[in-house]
């Protein structure tokens, strides 16, 4: 007895053509319906004398089941995902207007007035070191600012490098270090004061506006109701 093998050609499966998407970017991703037609073309096409066996079949059924749950967990998840952006979105929006104390290390010179420097000392210092560095990370300037109480406190800056002539208008950063009476370290880092004027998305996710910058709402260390006229600049630098 001559058998004939079953033709393996897929030029015409069923009753169209087989596409996996229409989506040139999902051309190698497979949905169920593309799924489901692989598997109407397995049975159409199947050996009749070696036919699918049950358990295959049952086997692939539950493959296609899982895929489709799979499917829609993905879309609820993306979907909860776009919600909660918003939600948070509309939430950073009430920041605007709100003076906040973040973490950060900037300072500005504008019009040739330095913006003051504050200190958090988490107790009291027998000496604090400031360094000021240009855009460039160049030691600008540099000195100590004696014996300082716990808490914070604002440091006056004339804005002037070693020699004594004032340094131009631009961004600055500002570095810290105290020790105790003892000789020990302090922990003291730099923050950021500003009144929020806005949103921004340029780096693809919500930043608050703040002067000239740009603060991400995770370094947010508080909000207060604004008491004053913010400063030209927008943005203090302090401590904490």
């Amino acid at each position: 007895m001559t058998t004939t093998s079953p033709t393996t050609s897929t030029a015409g499966l069923g009753t169209g053509t087989f596409s996996p998407s229409a989506d040139p970017s999902m051309a190698n991703a497979l949905g169920k319906d593309d799924f489901l037609k692989l598997l109407m073309a397995q049975l159409q096409f199947q050996d009749p004398m070696n036919p699918l066996q049950d358990h295959e079949f049952v086997a692939q059924l539950a493959q296609f089941s899982s895929l489709e749950q799979q499917m829609q967990s993905n879309q609820k998840l993306g979907e909860l995902q776009l919600a909660q952006l918003s939600s948070g979105n509309a939430q950073l929006a009430g920041f605007i207007g709100q003076d906040i104390v973040a973490r950060g290390n900037q300072l500005s010179i504008e019009g040739g007035e330095p913006q003051p420097i504050s200190i958090d000392l988490p107790a009291q210092a027998a000496s604090v070191r400031v360094t000021v560095r240009d855009a460039d990370g160049k030691v600008v300037s540099s000195f100590d600012a004696g014996n300082q109480p716990a808490g914070n406190r604002s440091i006056p800056w004339t804005g002037r490098d070693a020699s004594g002539q004032p340094l131009p208008d631009g961004e600055y950063t500002v570095e810290i270090s105290a020790v105790d009476p003892s000789g020990r370290p302090l922990d003291a880092s730099t923050l950021v004061r500003g009144r929020v004027t806005g949103l921004s998305f340029e780096k693809g996710f919500a930043e608050l506006v703040v002067g000239d910058r740009t603060i991400a709402p995770a370094d947010i260390v508080s909000v207060q109701q604004p008491t004053a006229a913010p400063t030209s600049s927008g943005a203090n630098t302090t401590s904490g």
